[in-house]
């Protein structure tokens, strides 16, 4: 049986994440990969990113080309503006899809922004309560909420904070969390349990880029696939370990 997920991001030029890292998970799960491009960027790991949206018919359109094939997950990473926003939310009004993650990327891995102040806004005001899961690092969920960081936050409170915002779960990825050893992520539902998820820290893995991308996608990949939401995580995590160790492997 074959398994369609739709994703929707930008291009990064240097192949490490965004759209690429996307398709190369997909194929990792033997899924098909739908593409929809929100930007074009050019990245290196020094420079700042240039970042060109794609023009509102053009986003707009591709959208439409998703109304048309059947979609068992949705994976959505970077959105540039408001105008990109506002086109997905009425593409996610009418798509027959109930498992749609959105990976909210705020800037990348040296800091620099993908996204408006107002697209950012739009993000969590009109965007979240459509979505099925948000996979937010620790620094996008402070900005989620507006908050500073602070040594007194509880992971798992912030993330319980996080889905007021209105999507119907919350993954908090634990790899910018400070514990030296372990990086654990935390699922949050409507159920009262927290769900953890702990994994070694591995020497180097910060280094190896579009990790974010890649575990959305691969979650959305086991999830499309029947697998129950807190499998799905767990195989996703375990699925992205292996893809750091066999990253920095490969470059050692």
């Amino acid at each position: 049986m074959s398994f369609n997920i739709g994703i929707i991001g930008g291009t990064d030029s240097s192949g490490g994440s965004g759209l690429a890292a996307d398709e190369e998970t997909i194929l990792h799960y033997e899924c098909n990969a739908v593409p929809v491009i929100s930007a074009i960027t050019f990245q290196t790991p020094t420079a700042m990113p240039r970042i060109f949206p794609i023009p509102g018919n053009g986003f707009s359109s591709q959208l439409d080309s998703l109304l048309t094939q059947p979609l068992d997950a949705i994976k959505i990473g970077m959105l540039p503006d408001t105008q990109c926003i506002e086109d997905l939310g009425r593409f996610l009004d009418q798509i027959k899809c109930d498992k749609i993650i959105l990976d909210p990327v705020k800037n990348t891995s040296t800091g620099h922004a993908l996204i408006s102040e107002k697209g950012w806004a739009a993000l969590i005001k009109d965007l979240l309560p459509k979505i099925s899961l948000i996979t937010p690092n620790f620094e996008e969920a402070l900005s989620l909420l507006g908050l500073i960081r602070t040594h007194d936050i509880i992971p798992v409170t912030l993330a319980k904070e996080c889905l007021k915002l209105g999507s119907q779960a919350v993954l908090l990825k634990g790899g910018h969390i400070s514990d030296p050893k372990m990086s654990t992520d935390f699922l949050i539902t409507q159920s009262p349990k927290a769900e953890a998820f702990s994994y070694p820290r591995i020497n180097g893995g910060s280094d190896v880029r579009g990790t974010g991308c890649r575990l959305a996608t691969a979650i959305a990949c086991e999830w499309a696939k029947g697998r129950d939401l807190i499998n799905a995580v767990q195989n996703a995590g375990k699925y992205l370990q292996g893809y750091i160790q066999s990253s920095l492997t490969s470059t050692a």
